[in-house]
C-alpha cells in the first residue's frame, strides 16, 4: 500500500513537472515572439517614414520673400587691381542724347551696338568712383577700361536707354543737370532711382546747365554745390564729378569744384583723360553717330 502510494505520489509529481515544462514554453515562446512582431511593425513604420521623407523631401520648399538688391556683381574687387608703371589713359566717352535729329544724337540702334562691342572687345565699364581711383592711384582692374557718360539727363535715357543698359549689362553714368529733374524733356526723381537701382550712375552737371566761365564767382558756387546737395538728396550719395556745361570753365572753376567736394571735373576737351591734365580737367571723347566696328574701337583705344 505504501510502495503504491509512492508510485501515485512520483506519477503525480512527473504529470505536474511536464505540465510546468509546457505553461513555460508557452510563456517563453509568447515572449520570444513578441520582439519579432515589434521589429516588424518598426520596419513598416520606418519604412512609411522614408517613404514620407522623401515626398516631403521632393515637394518644393517653399520660397522666401527676397529683395532684390542693384547687381553689382560684375564689378572686379580693388584688391585685384594692378599698380601701372607708366601713368594710365582712360577713355571717358561723351554721349548726350539717345535719338535722331543732331550731332548730339546718337540713334539708338548704333548705340546698341557699340555697347555691344565693347563687350566683345573686352572693355570693363567704370563707375564714378572706380575711375577716381584709376586716375588718383594710377592702378587698373584689366587692361580695357572705359568710363561711359550721358549729359544732361534726357528722357531718353530712361525710355529708351534703361531696357538697353540692362540687355547690354552696361555700366553708364549720367550727369544729370538738378534743376532740369521732373520738366518734360529730363528724367524725374522717380525715374533716377530706378536707374540707380538698375547700376546707372550719376553725377552733376551743374543747376542750370549755363557757361560757367561766363558767371560771377558766386553764381559757379552756387551752380556747383547746390547741384551736388539737390543729387545728394535724390540718389542718396553726393556724386564725386562735376561735368562742366559746354565744357566751359575758367580757374575758379577748378577752385569752387573742388571746394564743393567733387573729386573729378569733366570737360570736352578731346582725347584720353589722364591725370596730368588735373583732376578737375579731365578730356572726354565725344562719339558722334555713324561709326563703324572698326572705327569706333580705335576712338575708344586713341581718343580720336
Amino acid at each position: 500500500m505504501k510502495k503504491t502510494g509512492r508510485v501515485v505520489v512520483a506519477s503525480l509529481i512527473a504529470l505536474l513537472m511536464v505540465l510546468g515544462g509546457i505553461v513555460g514554453g508557452v510563456a517563453y515562446y509568447r515572449h520570444a515572439a513578441q520582439p519579432v512582431v515589434h521589429e516588424r511593425v518598426a520596419r513598416v513604420r520606418t519604412k512609411a517614414n522614408s517613404s514620407t521623407s522623401r515626398q516631403a523631401s521632393s515637394q518644393p520648399k517653399p520660397r522666401k520673400n527676397v529683395v532684390q538688391a542693384a547687381v553689382t556683381s560684375d564689378r572686379i574687387p580693388l584688391s585685384k587691381w594692378q599698380k601701372q608703371s607708366t601713368p594710365v589713359q582712360l577713355p571717358i566717352l561723351m554721349y548726350h542724347d539717345i535719338g535722331q535729329g543732331n550731332t548730339l544724337m546718337m540713334p539708338a540702334a548704333q548705340l546698341k551696338n557699340q555697347l555691344a562691342w565693347l563687350k566683345q572687345a573686352g572693355y570693363y565699364e567704370l563707375t564714378p568712383a572706380e575711375a577716381y581711383t584709376v586716375l588718383s592711384e594710377n592702378k587698373v582692374p584689366q587692361a580695357k577700361i572705359v568710363w561711359i557718360t550721358f549729359d544732361d539727363g534726357y528722357r531718353s535715357m530712361y525710355t529708351t536707354g534703361l531696357p538697353m543698359f540692362k540687355a547690354t549689362n552696361s555700366r553708364v553714368t549720367i550727369n544729370e543737370i538738378s534743376g532740369s529733374v521732373g520738366s518734360n524733356w529730363n528724367l524725374t526723381v522717380e525715374m533716377i532711382k530706378t536707374m540707380q537701382q538698375n547700376n546707372v550712375d550719376f553725377a552733376s552737371h551743374t543747376v542750370s546747365h549755363l557757361e560757367l566761365n561766363k558767371l560771377a564767382n558766386a553764381r559757379q558756387q552756387t551752380e556747383l554745390t547746390n547741384s551736388r546737395q539737390a543729387l545728394a538728396q535724390i540718389t542718396g550719395t553726393a556724386p564725386n564729378t562735376i561735368a562742366y556745361p559746354v565744357g566751359r570753365y575758367n580757374a575758379a572753376t577748378l577752385q569752387y569744384a573742388k571746394a564743393a567736394g567733387y573729386q573729378m571735373g569733366l570737360t570736352t576737351t578731346p582725347g584720353l583723360a589722364a591725370a596730368s591734365q588735373g583732376m578737375y580737367a579731365l578730356h572726354r571723347v565725344r562719339v558722334n553717330p555713324g561709326q563703324t566696328q572698326a572705327g569706333f574701337l580705335n576712338l575708344v583705344q586713341h581718343g580720336y
